[in-house]
């Protein structure tokens, strides 16, 4: 993939933009916190200006990259928009959450019977976050519940917090949880997504010299390649670091109007 001539699309609510200059700073880690997107437009017309005021709670979606190759950088709800006018420039400043309120303040209190199925449990706890099951299947058919296997033979409650909850469930069957772009992510603990690692090297995108903490995490700088994310395997070829990594945290940074347009990378040894 050729890695020139940058490329984005935002879309707030119905309103979809691409044609204005951007700048744009996305965090997103394997914790179950929510992922945020902190988003400048620059000199929308009146009417787009209008239609973000009025997007409460609405979708929003950032990816960017390059002609050959953009990729999803961030999708969650819309936390606040606002206009302001500063110098010649009309600025709209675009606040937004991955699960955001809704995952701190959902309830739960639901019973199931004898033989419930783990994956059913995890499935309701999804619908009462809002966000959709993602690779919950998958992930929850390769993990073992402590001493009662895929299924509560007495059945179980849940009740209070639902992300608590969750916490709970996934701890017993050796996994995390994140959300990932609206949807549910589950790892087994300290692992990777299943997939071919994606090869970082001065060829490939990796920028400037990576660098090892005392405790062990890798730092990188990559341009804006595809996949990139949180839980996907990293290869890294460098002078200083060579090896293949989990992806623990990623910031995307980007400006239309500067040099910024990258991803910064925090990388771990899978357990």
């Amino acid at each position: 993939m050729r890695l020139f001539r940058r490329a984005w699309t935002v879309s707030v609510g119905t309103l979809g933009l691409s044609a204005f200059d951007l700048r744009f700073e996305v965090r997103r880690t394997l914790s179950s916190k929510p992922n945020t997107a902190e988003i400048e437009l620059y000199n929308l017309s009146e009417t787009s200006r209008g239609q973000i005021a009025q997007a409460a709670d609405g979708l929003v979606r950032l990816e960017a990259g390059y002609e050959e190759g953009k990729t999803l950088l961030f999708s969650g709800a819309l936390r606040e928009a606002k206009s302001t006018h500063e110098g010649v420039d009309w600025i709209t400043k675009v606040s937004a959450r991955d699960g955001g309120a809704q995952i701190r303040q959902a309830r739960v209190l639901r019973s199931f019977g004898a033989n419930a199925r783990v994956e059913d449990v995890v499935k309701t706890l999804a619908e009462t976050l809002g966000v959709g099951v993602g690779n919950a299947s998958d992930a929850l058919r390769a993990a073992t519940l402590d001493r009662v296997g895929a299924y509560f033979p007495e059945g179980t409650v849940l009740s209070g917090s639902a992300a608590t909850e969750l916490d709970h469930l996934t701890r017993s069957v050796g996994l995390t949880w994140s959300v990932q772009d609206g949807v549910l992510q589950l790892l087994t603990r300290g692992r990777a997504l299943q997939g071919q690692a994606v090869r970082l090297t001065s060829d490939t995108g990796l920028v400037d010299t990576p660098t090892v903490s005392r405790g062990g995490k890798v730092q990188a700088k990559a341009l804006l390649i595809p996949d990139l994310t949180p839980g996907r395997r990293v290869q890294i070829e460098s002078r200083t670091v060579t090896g293949v990594y989990r992806v623990a945290a990623v910031a995307y940074r980007g400006e239309t109007r500067g040099q910024d347009w990258y991803a910064d990378l925090e990388c771990e040894v899978e357990r």
